[in-house]
């Protein structure tokens, strides 16, 4: 990198540790800590939770499933949108959890199984998590180390486990000198740069590139494998039509289970606030899916187009040199797309990219710190604590979780697409989790026996799915199977890794857990139990405040817009605007995706299937939509976050800090 590339990395980057030391005084309390002192405005949290859940691994995870299936997987991408909004909008879970009036998931563990149950729950969601968590210090480090172009050694000392060290050290720094409070400030000024550096990026590919080398790379694919028509991917082997319908069947049985960036759920201002942060995220979205695309676009060209292919084979056989199968798969795209990037633009997706890193390890340090804090410790111990010892312990538990996060990534043999990693880590406890939470709420025959089956067989079924996706331990159980099995070709053929990927592992752990779960249950049940008195509903209803003037909202506005009487004019108009995108490109999916699937079961003149080239051109289209919007949106949102800021350290600076340390006093066992 030249020396403009070093300063937009170094300066920003300065800046904001310099900040972090300022303002470490403004966190003083456990609540500031946890929650960030409840001072997070709309914009703060949109952007701070956005960049927050993006990730540099989740850059890398998009960019080796976009050299896998390519442009024709993102159509199901819209699908899981709709599905995803029709959940939300139906209230599914959410409705039902609200009316319990839980503070946190485990509390809701508690009051519908019991006191044991949540410990355990909170403990399995925790390393879960930190397991989770676990390869993310080794694909930062390995981007870097690719990217500079580093040596694999320097002064001696293997450079792999010594940027990680400087990664995770550079986290905890941020954590230990006030927890969410920097989160919060860290996290809202990488996305409030990374507005305009995404942007610059993106328009950076289009002057690179031309759309025939686009074309080029796109359309010259061997029928089955299409990069942009879903409808001709019957010969991908993982990112395909099956892919989409697991995750979607996830998105269902894991409602409400992932407690990744729990710290945010109670950072708002208010719930008002809460809610419209989460309104705005789509707006924030377009920020990002036009950085994905353009990174994605440009890659291909560069590793798919007969203009490069002798840059594609360097590239191949350099990181050869020093990199397993499993992770030259992983670099291959960012690292193309890096190496093209002109003087200034390369330091801006460097500066993107270490932002991503650094957002998403704080926040998922700080999450799985305090879970294991509030959720199993301070339960299990089962008396208050002082506020000294109480941060002490929160602090512990986030280095632990860092140097966890460490020894994990030095000694766990990657062998999986992240992607599918990361669904099948999750599912160590959303498997089970996801199970407790829908049985409890909606199925009166759910009993704690059949909660605990469903745990135990969910999380040791699933933690076995991991091991095999280490190519060390699927060598040792692949030799052990062919012992049984000496002639069976699938165990022949799979010399590397589990011939089942990590999404059909985290399908298998999570019907086992839910068949467990009713089975046990059905048997168990002796007698069924009250919903109506956890739900607060009919003879238990105690007279909480209900909503006023409910006729001046009609049920449409309610249901599809998200309306309610707190609503001023101009959060009527944010919500119908992201109302109409997302329903509009609902209908869009709807109705393409039909008249595609008319086109093939009942070929006429009429109604044919869209052609390669006409998948293309929508792609074109798609790309043109965000060019246009997503610059205005990034303006918006930019004002917005930095007003929310002032607001934020005012906030802190003058008002009172809360002392609730999130102590619940319990009297059932």
């Amino acid at each position: 990198m030249s020396l403009i590339d070093w300063a937009l990395v170094v300066v920003p980057t300065v800046l904001m540790f310099y900040l972090v030391i300022r303002i470490r005084k403004y966190s003083r309390t456990v609540a500031d800590f946890l929650v960030g002192g409840r001072t997070g405005g709309r914009y703060l949290l949109t952007a701070a939770n956005g960049i927050a859940g993006m990730g540099l691994i989740s850059l890398v995870a998009i960019g080796q499933r976009f050299y896998h299936s390519g442009w024709a997987f993102e159509w199901w991408n819209i699908g899981l949108t709709v599905f995803l909004t029709i959940l939300m909008v139906s209230g599914f879970v959410t409705y039902r959890y609200r009316e319990t009036r839980v503070m946190t998931l485990a509390q809701f563990f508690e009051i519908r199984y019991s006191r044991k149950f949540r410990i355990t729950m909170g403990f399995i969601c925790w390393m879960a998590g930190i397991i989770n968590f676990g390869i993310f210090p080794a694909v930062g480090a390995n981007f870097f180390i690719c990217f500079l172009g580093l040596p694999q050694t320097l002064g001696g000392i293997p450079t792999f486990p010594l940027l990680m060290i400087l990664f995770l050290g550079m986290a905890c720094f941020v954590l230990l000198n006030g927890g969410q409070v920097q989160n919060m400030m860290t996290d809202t000024l990488q996305m409030l740069l990374v507005y305009v550096m995404c942007i610059a990026v993106a328009i950076t590919v289009i002057c690179l590139f031309t759309v025939d080398e686009l074309r080029g790379a796109f359309l010259n694919r061997p029928d089955g494998m299409s990069y942009v028509n879903p409808f001709d991917t019957e010969k991908i082997g993982d990112f395909n039509f099956w892919y989409f319908l697991i995750m979607l069947y996830a998105l269902f049985a894991h409602r409400g289970a992932w407690q990744g960036n729990q710290g945010y759920s109670g950072s708002a201002l208010s719930p008002h606030e809460a809610k419209m942060g989460g309104i705005l995220s789509t707006w924030r979205q377009l920020t990002f899916n036009l950085f994905n695309i353009m990174f994605c676009l440009g890659g291909s060209v560069l590793l798919f187009s007969d203009k490069y292919k002798g840059f594609t084979a360097g590239l191949t056989e350099k990181l050869n040199s020093f990199l397993s199968p499993a992770v030259v798969d992983q670099m291959l795209m960012p690292i193309a797309f890096a190496e093209q990037l002109p003087i200034g633009i390369k330091g801006m997706f460097a500066a993107v990219l270490f932002f991503f890193m650094l957002s998403t390890d704080t926040t998922y340090i700080h999450s799985w710190g305090t879970i294991l804090i509030q959720d199993v410790v301070l339960p299990v111990y089962g008396k208050e604590i002082s506020q000294k010892t109480h941060l002490l312990l929160l602090k512990s538990a986030m280095i632990f979780v860092a140097v966890f996060a460490f020894f994990f990534s030095l000694y766990y043999t990657q062998s999986e697409y992240i992607a599918m990693f990361q669904m099948l880590t999750g599912v160590i406890f959303a498997a089970s989790a996801g199970s407790a939470i829908i049985g409890g709420l909606y199925w009166r025959k759910a009993t704690v026996a059949g909660a605990w089956a469903s745990a135990g067989v969910g999380t040791v079924v699933a933690l076995f799915f991991v091991l095999l996706l280490d190519s060390h331990c699927w060598a040792f159980f692949r030799e052990f199977l062919l012992n049984f099995f000496p002639g069976n070709q699938t165990l022949l053929k799979a010399v590397n890794k589990c011939p089942l990927n990590g999404a059909w592992l985290s399908f298998i752990a999570t019907i086992l857990a839910q068949i467990v779960f009713a089975a046990v249950s059905f048997a168990t049940c002796r007698k069924e139990y009250d919903l109506d008195k956890l739900l607060h509903r009919g003879a238990y209803s105690d007279g909480e405040k209900k909503l006023v003037n409910t006729r001046k909202i009609s049920t449409f506005k309610r249901i599809f817009f998200g309306f309610d009487e707190e609503f001023t004019l101009r959060d009527k108009i944010i919500a119908s605007s992201v109302a109409v995108w997302n329903l509009g490109w609902g209908a869009f999916f709807i109705l393409v995706t039909l008249w595609n699937v008319i086109g093939y079961c009942f070929p006429n003149p009429y109604i044919r299937m869209w052609t390669e080239e006409g998948w293309f051109n929508y792609l074109l289209a798609y790309c043109g939509i965000l060019l246009v919007i997503t610059p205005l949106t990034a303006v918006w949102l930019l004002w917005g976050g930095c007003k929310d800021l002032r607001t934020m350290f005012r906030l802190l600076r003058d008002g009172a800090h809360s002392e609730d340390d999130g102590f619940v006093s319990d009297k059932k066992d």
